[in-house]
């Protein structure tokens, strides 16, 4: 286990709390037991110390309490799933996690794509869950959001796919092959999407297919994956899992577990500079709509900034101590 202090990773953007987080955390305790996502009060108290609603809160400062308590939903829910379907099965029960994610997924998406509703008795925990989920939040965002934010979690269930079928066969990936994978299977992509409509934003439908602004996005999330594996290594570690950027790093290199460190903070630190550089060279729509773009892209700095506020001073998931100058 690594036990020294971690480099101090390059965020020079605003950090903020959202004030309704503590109203929006009951709210989620309240939904996670009307759905019965866990399965006693011992499993949701250790869940519960991680604090996840606090990362959304830090990611969305700005919205309103109804918006928030959805995300918070949200958010807990895909941390509920990711437990759930991480762990390292081989041979048979390889094959049959992939089959019971496979029809998750299916049923996921078939409930958005046609505004299903779903009860706990029919449907089971999660698809009920998701059911309430969406009814909920397709309200804050147009069909154009709703399009955008299917597609980004369609690509975040086929990353896990990849995931899944890369432990089964026990062959660790490439740094280059994990580093277009991972902020995918994070769902890091689509909390870029996910920002649209908790914070009340609508921009025009083309000015997400513009490549600065594409690239803005998958700058931000990137960034958030590296800083998460750099705040998660240990943990994994422990858990026998060593698809992280650092330990393919050191795996690749040959080298410390403090120089693959050092090597994975560079890389986060220069898509940092990057977001910042493209930050200052966003395409011109008009006046209305370059003011609002403005803001969203600072939001999505905040939302950079808010991950490793979360990671380093609210949730007790990674136990570490990070250099401050």
């Amino acid at each position: 286990m690594y036990t020294q202090q971690l480099p101090g990773l390059y965020s020079p953007f605003p950090s903020a709390l959202n004030p309704f987080v503590e109203k929006a955390d009951r709210h989620t305790t309240n939904w996670v037991s009307k759905h019965q996502l866990v399965s006693n009060e011992q499993q949701w108290s250790d869940y519960h110390k991680q604090k996840f609603t606090w990362m959304v809160a830090r990611m969305f400062p700005t919205a309103d309490l109804h918006a928030l308590s959805i995300a918070a939903d949200l958010n807990t829910l895909l941390f509920i799933l990711d437990d759930q379907f991480d762990e390292h099965a081989a041979g048979t029960e390889s094959i049959k996690q992939r089959d019971q994610f496979e029809h998750m997924v299916y049923a996921l998406i078939s409930i958005m794509k046609h505004n299903r509703q779903v009860s706990l008795e029919k449907g089971g925990p999660v698809l009920s869950a998701v059911s309430d989920f969406w009814k909920r939040i397709r309200k804050l965002g147009n069909l154009g959001w709703q399009v955008r934010f299917i597609e980004s979690l369609q690509q975040a269930f086929a990353a896990n796919l990849w995931r899944i079928e890369t432990v089964s066969r026990g062959h660790l990936p490439t740094v280059d092959d994990y580093m277009k994978w991972r902020p995918l299977f994070s769902g890091a992509s689509f909390f870029a999407h996910l920002l649209e409509a908790i914070e009340g934003f609508t921009l025009p439908d083309y000015v997400f297919l513009d490549a600065t602004v594409k690239k803005l996005i998958r700058l931000c999330s990137n960034t958030i994956c590296w800083a998460n594996d750099l705040f998660s290594f240990n943990k994994e570690l422990e858990q026998g899992d060593e698809i992280n950027l650092v330990m393919l790093i050191r795996k690749r290199e040959n080298c410390t577990l403090e120089e693959a460190i050092a090597a994975a903070v560079a890389i986060h630190d220069e898509q940092v500079r990057q977001f910042q550089y493209y930050s200052h060279r966003l395409p011109l729509f008009g006046a209305s709509t370059d003011g609002q773009l403005a803001r969203y892209i600072g939001a999505l700095s905040v939302m950079m900034k808010g991950n490793i506020e979360w990671s380093t001073k609210d949730t007790a998931r990674y136990r570490f101590t990070m250099h401050t100058a």
